[in-house]
């Protein structure tokens, strides 16, 4: 295998806040943690933020480019969390040249691995990644298979909250 053994990453859409919106909602209950903040890849500043990334045990990430443009979507749930999963993309050559920053969201290091999976497939298909990005592939779920792995019950089961009324007895607004 020589140095350069992979292509470097299909370039996605640009970064910006619905893309964000869609990694964020896509791990439902699971997130914990502040919105989606950008860390800097740029080699001056690699070191620094992979430690802390190290940090974060669970979540998604989006590797983007000098231009915000996405290179990779994934997920980590392992030791070494967020900042050991982009220190394997750093082995590759062309993705150290190509990535320059990442969002991460934060999902709880307890969430089963498999609900970690099915939220970076459904931020895949609500991003709309699927065929953009090369041969890049990810998890497929349908919205009950992944409503049921991140709230861990089953789909059938989940009903939306009663709407508030003045009548429903809730007194947590009330002062104690």
């Amino acid at each position: 295998m020589s140095v350069d053994c992979c292509a470097e990453p299909v370039a996605g859409p640009v970064v910006d806040a619905r893309v964000l919106r869609h990694a964020w909602m896509a791990l439902g209950p699971l997130r914990c943690g502040d919105w989606p903040a950008p860390y800097s890849l740029e080699p001056g500043r690699r070191a620094q933020t992979l430690a802390v990334l190290d940090e974060v045990l669970a979540g998604l990430y989006l590797a983007v480019d000098g231009d915000g443009r996405l290179r990779w979507l994934g997920k980590a749930h392992r030791d070494g969390g967020v900042g050991a999963r982009l220190r394997d993309h750093f082995r590759h050559p062309e993705r150290a040249r190509v990535y320059a920053g990442a969002f991460v969201v934060e999902a709880d290091p307890f969430s089963p691995p498999k609900a970690i999976e099915a939220a970076e497939g459904r931020a895949a298909d609500l991003i709309g990644l699927r065929g953009r990005m090369g041969p890049r592939t990810w998890p497929v779920v349908t919205q009950e298979q992944w409503l049921a792995r991140v709230t861990s019950r089953p789909a059938s089961r989940i009903v939306r909250p009663r709407p508030a009324r003045d009548d429903t007895g809730d007194r947590s607004a009330a002062p104690a």
